[in-house]
């Protein structure tokens, strides 16, 4: 059993692998994989980033194994830390649907997520509002902007949003498959539902509502920022989202529903962030109704 660091903790060990699996070739077992991972429903482009990683490794392994695995992961000692983890988070999931254990753990820092000012939140929407392009267009484009804001979606779950996924009568969404497969419902303030039914008029169920592929949407975030100069980009309104509730005094635990966080401890990042910018968060926050219960979003949180 091979052991070994990469700034890394852990060995590897192995479970019984069935022998179908073990006489398949690396690529046949690849190909088994990741029609699993298309049968669980999980988004296109991320199967995509797996499979790249995947096929090199199959490429540099003499044979699929947690030693051979551990050896193609030393290969990217130069890369962050953030990376590295990644990798091994693709390996594990293959290694563990052929049956075996790739024991291995990357240190990561820990970092806060960047701190998202409401000044800049406002030019971006003044820059929207006042952009000369088709109609349409920008009308889609403002209610793009306030449903990542007001609803902490991220950017392939914004991209894969069906109009069938939203209650018009509720005022709520449903977020199907989100990451890490996992459904879950988020309120909607009434202006919001009242302005994605707009978007959505003449569109069948099935269609998804911004009508764009994640890419895109991500390089239309992009663009906004540059064109205003703020340092934007495109996971800022989920942050901005998520602070915004925390700084109005929703129970974290809200929000880590609210945002399908599985770990507590990566929702709790937020109260970090708020709690570094006090004094802008206090000019900002308006009072609150003792009677609302934090697990209501009302117009209120928004009110800034």
């Amino acid at each position: 059993m091979h052991t070994g660091r990469i700034d890394m903790v852990g060995g590897t060990g192995f479970e019984p692998v069935t022998s179908a699996m073990s006489t398949q070739t690396g690529a046949q077992q690849l190909d088994s994989y990741l029609s699993h991972m298309g049968l669980r429903g999980l988004s296109e482009h991320y199967v995509n980033r797996v499979s790249e990683f995947l096929t090199r490794y199959i490429r540099h392994a003499p044979q699929v194994s947690p030693d051979s695995a551990t050896s193609f992961l030393r290969t990217f000692l130069n890369r962050k830390p953030n990376t590295r983890a990644r990798y091994a988070t693709y390996l594990k999931g293959f290694l563990r649907h052929l049956g075996m254990t790739l024991d291995l753990k990357v240190k990561v820092p820990r970092q806060l997520p960047s701190f998202v000012a409401h000044d800049d939140i406002a030019k971006l929407r003044e820059s929207l509002g006042a952009k000369h392009t088709h109609k349409s267009s920008q009308s889609r484009d403002l209610v793009l902007l306030e449903t990542a804001i007001k609803t902490g979606l991220r950017r392939s779950e914004l991209a894969n949003l069906l109009v069938a996924d939203i209650d018009f009568k509720a005022s709520r969404l449903m977020v199907v498959n989100g990451k890490g497969n996992k459904d879950r419902v988020i309120p909607l303030l009434p202006s919001l539902t009242a302005r994605l039914g707009q978007l959505c008029v003449g569109k069948r169920p099935t269609e998804t509502v911004f009508g764009l592929k994640a890419r895109s949407l991500g390089m239309k975030f992009y663009v906004w920022a540059k064109k205003v100069g703020v340092p934007l980009h495109t996971h800022s309104f989920r942050h901005y989202f998520a602070t915004t509730l925390v700084e109005k005094g929703a129970s974290v635990r809200v929000v880590q529903e609210l945002l399908g966080h599985s770990n507590l401890n990566t929702t709790q990042v937020y109260l970090s962030v708020t709690a570094n910018h006090l004094e802008e968060a206090i000019g900002l926050l308006e009072p609150m109704n003792n009677k609302q219960g934090l697990t209501t979003i009302s117009e209120e949180v928004w009110n800034t």
